[in-house]
């Protein structure tokens, strides 16, 4: 640090001394036109801007210089660094700072050597020093550190982690670890003694250090030996066992039994105690919130068994009734009162209260090229106001939500004077721009279709870390080709306003039935028609349809404690226009028919409102979700082909049912999912809905697996719910997913009063969902059925055909 310090002030100096060939004092207070970097290779040009952007177009000042530089040093890049202003305008009325900085040596190669049993790759994933990068000491000795914690998390107590450096032929640093790994540590069984009020079994469920069987590796790990101490006295604590604790763990170690290993036997020594009853709580020095108010937060009855994990929940809620009103600095404590002859335990909670905390700094840190306003705006408080945790829980949920950083640490530090308190955030930035490419099902529906689209998307949601949404997508199939461009500014005029639009140009390749007059042959309507592929086929017309639509929309968000209300709306302009032989077909579709050969408007205005309860937006594991969206289609009377009203009501709920930790870095979770849907559309008077427009179950969204419903599948009332189990494989990336759809479509309103248990399209499946913004998939096989006459029938007539279906993972907003 002192090192730090010396080179800093040097800096500043020379400085000093190059600004004395100006005219004196002529840079003060003015704004910095540019930063420029002098010297780089492997540092990019990119990531400086990114980082120094923010400081153009400030007043130049001693604090402002300073602050350059302390990030400047801080990056840790340069062995040297040579510091110059110079006038950026002949006026001498803005300046420029360039510097002429030399690197570090760069990791030309990393080496691992004496690894048996982990793989290099496996090595290599865990450090922080990659190929590439500036060597950093201090990076090199925690990724040293980081393979010997990464060995003994893999059961090598006794693994030895070393590292060298030396320099290679073509310049830069050759990093190389050496590894002595050891024997693997297994657990082969654990045993108890000194328990007697509670079993074995019982006890071993609570552990976190597991015997090897079947599906369990069992390997052994000292630092789970004081979380297993722990969760042992909690167990007994919970059922009034106060004394209850591990007095020591007996190792048996065989190390001969196999070569490779050694084999563990682990005997917890239980010290057990008496069972004690809850005898009540009493305050003292409580004034703000009543005794009765603090009482009620502890669940517990006097004269049943003392449940000391309940008690400590009472007591951390009692404390937050007072953070969450902003007394951050009262203090609180609370004294046991023990009854030895009559096994009952009280306790006096003692509060000394005092005024309320405000704040006053509000401190961001790691954020390398997100703008601090861009993470400022989306907290829920302001420096000077009362600190309140539900604001502060609400604004880290805020900045997850974003997407923009991989973690997000918080800290609350005493600020400058007693009741002042300083909020800190530790942010860790992530990639936000996001390239898909690949291939993906089209036309599925259609014979005459080739089954395959080829796909590409750029996407970044953090635009120059100003926190603005820009994408482009292209799709390219036989049937269907689509270019679009999107843009959205989410803090419009500094407001949690949205205000963005979206470009497409699209060419598809549809088809529509001849105009015919039922009944034909033996078939009394279309959908009979239909149910006959081969001669539905041949009477059916291709027109390729054009379309251009430019779209605007807005959105506006209310925070509160329990959830966050939005107010969305948009209007889409569109031009239409279709194309098919006139001399050998006749659309059945009078909307097709009236859009031929001539561009025609098809224009639609909607707004959305939604309550969002949700803990994370595009991953939830628990809260709830609701909108109503309704949307006018057709707003110039007498001119557009179609004019009718779209609703649709969407509602989620989640709940984890298990999130158990198996290890530091991964929890076992269990998400049940539920969602249901009700959709209708009504055409105004002396209006007709095409079928372009109607709702339908596509398949890959609504009725998972119905791919090939044709207009049965169509209609203008759609109900929709699905259940789905969720096991989050890696959690934020991947999760393997159980689902079950339920899907009904009607002709209209009035024909929900013949709407019957059979009228659903059934489905049940499993796949893969990835939850990374760079790849929102879902790969799903799925088996399709209906009810008739309450007897499950197979969708295919056959049955369990495992269908793949690909779909995106799109979460509601």
């Amino acid at each position: 640090m002192l090192k730090k310090v010396i080179a800093v002030t040097a800096l500043m100096l020379s400085f000093c001394f190059l600004w004395a060939q100006a005219p004196d004092n002529w840079y003060e207070n003015k704004p910095i036109s540019s930063i420029v970097f002098q010297g780089l290779n492997s540092v990019s040009k990119t990531e400086m801007d990114g980082i120094f952007d923010s400081f153009k177009g400030k007043p130049f000042s001693d604090a402002t210089y300073s602050e350059i530089l302390q990030k400047l040093y801080a990056l840790d890049y340069f062995s040297n660094i040579i510091p110059k202003a110079v006038p950026a305008d002949i006026d001498y009325q803005y300046v420029r700072l360039e510097f002429e900085v030399t690197e570090k040596p760069v990791v030309t190669l990393i080496k691992v050597t004496g690894n048996h049993q982990i793989s290099r790759g496996d090595i290599l994933s865990k450090v922080l020093l990659k190929k590439g990068d500036i060597y950093n000491e201090i990076k090199k000795n925690a990724d040293e550190q980081t393979i010997k914690n990464y060995y003994i998390e893999k059961g090598y107590a006794s693994a030895v982690v070393s590292s060298s450096v030396s320099d290679s032929p073509q310049g830069g640093i050759i990093l190389e670890f050496t590894i002595t790994e050891g024997k693997q540590t297994i657990v082969s069984a654990v045993a108890f003694e000194g328990n007697v009020a509670i079993g074995e079994k019982a006890l071993k469920g609570v552990l976190l250090t597991k015997p090897a069987k079947f599906l369990v590796k069992g390997i052994f790990q000292e630092n789970l030996l004081a979380e297993d101490k722990t969760a042992i006295q909690q167990f007994y604590g919970e059922r009034g066992y106060i004394d209850a604790h591990v007095e020591n763990i007996i190792r048996d170690i065989d190390s001969e039994s196999d070569p490779q290993k050694n084999m563990v036997k682990l005997t917890y020594v239980i010290m057990e105690g008496e069972q004690y009853t809850y005898g009540g709580t009493s305050f003292e020095g409580n004034k703000i919130f009543s005794t009765e108010d603090l009482t009620a937060k502890i669940r517990l009855t006097p004269g049943n068994v003392l449940n000391m994990t309940r008690f400590e929940q009472g007591f951390q809620a009692i404390a937050d009734m007072y953070f969450e009103s902003g007394y951050t600095s009262n203090y609180i404590a609370k004294a046991m009162q023990r009854d030895s002859t009559t096994k009952k335990v009280s306790f006096v909670i003692t509060i000394v209260e005092r005024s309320r905390s405000h704040i006053e700094n509000i401190i961001i840190r790691g954020n390398k090229r997100t703008k601090d306003y861009v993470i400022l705006r989306e907290l829920l408080f302001e420096q000077g106001d009362v600190f309140s945790k539900s604001k502060f829980t609400n604004s880290l949920r805020n900045l997850f939500n974003l997407r923009y950083f991989s973690t997000v640490v918080p800290d609350v530090q005493p600020g400058s004077e007693q009741n002042l308190i300083d909020v800190i955030l530790n942010v860790e930035e992530q990639s936000t721009a996001s390239i898909q490419f690949g291939i993906t099902f089209s036309g599925i529906s259609d014979a005459d279709s080739f089954p395959l689209s080829l796909f590409v998307q750029w996407q970044e949601r953090n635009l120059a870390g100003r926190g603005n949404e820009l994408s482009v997508n292209a799709t390219a199939a036989t049937d269907n080709q689509t270019l679009q461009l999107g843009y959205a500014e989410n803090w419009f005029l500094g407001y949690p306003l949205t205000l963005g639009f979206d470009l497409s140009l699209t060419h598809k390749l549809l088809f529509d039935y001849q105009d015919t007059v039922f009944p034909y042959g033996p078939f009394k309507n279309k959908e009979e028609f239909e149910k006959n592929k081969d001669l539905a086929n041949a009477y059916r017309m291709r027109y390729d349809r054009f379309e251009t639509t430019f779209g605007v929309h807005t959105g506006y968000r209310w925070y509160n404690r329990f959830f966050t209300t939005t107010l969305r709306g948009g209007i889409n302009f569109s031009l239409v226009k279709n194309f098919y032989d006139t001399t050998l077909y006749r659309a059945a579709d009078p909307t097709v028919r009236q859009q031929q050969a001539k561009w025609r408007l098809s224009n639609s205005v909607w707004t959305r409102l939604s309550l969002d309860g949700r803990d994370i937006t595009y991953d939830p594991s628990k809260g709830w979700f609701l909108s109503e969206q309704a949307s006018f289609f057709g707003l110039i009377p007498k001119v557009e082909d179609e004019y009718f009203f779209r609703s649709e009501t969407k509602a989620e709920a989640y709940i984890t049912l298990v999130d158990y930790p198996v290890s530091g870095i991964w929890n076992l979770k269990f998400v049940l999912a539920f969602y249901t849907g009700f959709s209708f559309q009504i055409p105004m008077p002396n209006s007709h809905i095409g079928d372009s427009s109607k709702l339908a179950i596509d398949g890959m969204f609504t009725g998972r697996g119905w791919l090939t419903l044709g207009s049965t599948g169509k209609g203008n009332v759609l109900i929709n719910h699905w259940i789905e189990f969720r096991w989050p494989l890696a959690h934020g990336i991947l999760s393997f997913d159980f689902f079950v759809d339920a899907a009904a479509i009607k002709k209209d309103l009035a024909d929900l009063k013949t709407f019957k248990f059979d009228d659903y399209y059934f489905s049940f499946g499993l796949g893969l969902r990835f939850v990374i913004p760079q790849f929102p998939l879902r790969l799903m096989f799925a088996n399709t059925f209906k009810s008739q006459n309450g007897k499950p029938v197979w969708g295919n007539g056959k049955g369990a055909d495992w269908r793949f279906v690909l779909s995106f993972n799109v979460p509601n907003l």
